[in-house]
């Protein structure tokens, strides 16, 4: 498996945890609640980085870089 596959299997995965917490904190009518929020902002952050990795990968390996 290429580096660019596996980042982006990482950044698939970590999307799949953004949804499933957005769905805990609906169902458990805590929306806004801070702790939610930190973990939140912690996920996104981390698909941030996840995403700039996959274009980085993927220029890497067509050249463009």
């Amino acid at each position: 498996m290429e580096d660019s596959d596996i980042i982006k299997r990482d950044h698939q995965r970590n999307k799949s945890e953004i949804v499933k917490l957005v769905k805990e904190m609906f169902s458990q009518e805590k929306w806004g609640d801070e702790e939610y929020k930190k973990k939140l902002q912690e996920l996104v952050v981390k698909d941030e980085k996840l995403v700039q990795d996959v274009i980085k990968k993927i220029k890497l390996e067509k050249g463009l870089e």
